[in-house]
């Protein structure tokens, strides 16, 4: 018989004399007893009575005394407001104290509370990271800036489907470890991150109070030398360059225009300040609008190249990259890492002997200017490099440069 979460047993045993007797069991005074009954009906009713005896939390019915007695006490009256049986409330408690492995209950529900609690809106980390690279957008961060975290986040988002909220460091601390990267790469997803979450905790998606990164440290990054093509082998790459592919070549041998700059440049950008390049502030890295000197030799390179488009180069940031990897296998030259800025910088510095005015050109910080590129080349190295031009043709149309 059941009232509840209490349960009273009814036992059909045989006389020794013949016939059938029932015995109602339950506990009394914490021994098992039994009440015998020669009618099934009477039984019933004994047991049943009894059920709601200790559905109840009746005392009497359990017949305990001393200690166990206000023990049972307190812990009713402590779970009464919740309506629950007495045994579901200590099988849960039992159960959470077995997932935590020895913690106390109080401080993981105090945790709990912190990040899940009052006041945290559950945002799924997909959602998150769409609206973090839109509400940048809509403070004009640059196009290449948002193209950096959009790259970083989006493997962010892949790796959790689930609650921002939900994370923890460990979940973060494996994921880093899963990405196999370079320090300097590391420690550039380590401050995407940050941003992250960061900008989550003032949505309040994620608690104040929570380090998702507690456990991922900096590390701690090797410098490389830096690495310039010497004239010859910047003449053997040009020869051998279609006439686009060889003016975004110079636009970053001769001008100092990274990558991501040269595939959003526009011919527009170049002949809107007659002598300058205008790099506008969406177009370039350090979102900072910046004038670039076009030199002699880079005017002549600019005016042989075809004019198809609004953009100087006319295929993808991918198809750049592989077209002057192939050019260099072509031409039996080692590629370098960023060694056409690099040799810019390198070469300009060398030919007007002033670090803040490399820095202003470059869109870099005079502190890397004088720490990296210092006396790297000589001014007469430097006279080398920029009197790489193309050979006369009559194609050739003058556009106005800046000595």
């Amino acid at each position: 018989m059941k009232n509840g979460s209490s349960v009273v047993k009814i036992y059909r045993d045989k006389k020794k004399g013949g016939g059938i007797y029932y015995r109602v069991g339950f506990y009394k005074g914490g021994k098992r007893c039994f009440e015998h009954f020669s009618d099934l009906d009477r039984a019933k009713a004994q047991a049943e009575a009894k059920a709601k005896q200790l559905s109840r939390g009746d005392l009497d019915a359990l017949q305990i005394t001393g200690k166990d007695r206000l023990i049972y006490g307190r812990a009713l009256e402590a779970i009464r407001p919740f309506n629950i049986p007495l045994d579901t409330a200590a099988l849960e408690y039992a159960d959470a104290k077995k997932t935590l492995n020895g913690l106390s209950l109080d401080k993981a529900v105090a945790f709990y509370m912190r990040h899940h609690g009052h006041g945290i809106t559950r945002k799924s980390v997909a959602v998150a990271v769409d609206e973090i690279i839109e509400a940048k957008r809509a403070n004009g961060l640059s196009e290449l800036y948002l193209a950096d975290l959009g790259y970083r986040l989006g493997a962010f988002k892949e790796a959790f489907h689930c609650d921002l909220c939900a994370l923890t460091p460990e979940d973060v601390r494996t994921f880093f470890n899963a990405l196999r990267l370079s320090s300097r790469s590391f420690n550039n997803y380590r401050n995407t991150l940050r941003t992250f979450f960061t900008f989550a905790q003032t949505r309040d998606w994620l608690s104040k109070e929570s380090d998702l990164l507690a456990s991922i440290d900096f590390r701690k990054e090797k410098s490389s030398p830096v690495e310039i093509f010497q004239p010859s082998e910047m003449a053997a790459l040009l020869k051998l360059a279609t006439p686009e592919l060889a003016a975004c070549l110079a636009l970053a041998a001769f001008a100092g225009l990274r990558a991501e700059e040269i595939v959003r440049l526009e011919w527009s950008d170049i002949e809107r300040r007659p002598g300058f390049i205008e790099i506008a502030a969406h177009k370039a890295k350090t979102a900072a609008r910046r004038l670039v000197p076009i030199t002699p030799n880079l005017t002549r390179w600019l005016a042989i190249a075809p004019r198809k488009q609004s953009l100087v180069w006319s295929g993808t940031r991918r198809w750049f990259f592989t077209a002057t990897t192939r050019l260099a296998a072509k031409a039996e030259v080692k590629w370098k890492h960023n060694a056409l800025r690099h040799s810019f910088i390198s070469y300009r510095l060398g030919e007007v002997q002033d670090v803040n005015r490399v820095a202003l050109e470059a869109g870099n910080s005079p502190r890397m200017i004088f720490q990296h590129y210092r006396e790297l080349c000589t001014p007469a190295e430097a006279k080398m490099w920029f009197a790489l031009r193309p050979a006369e043709t009559a194609r050739i149309i003058p556009m106005k440069a800046t000595e």
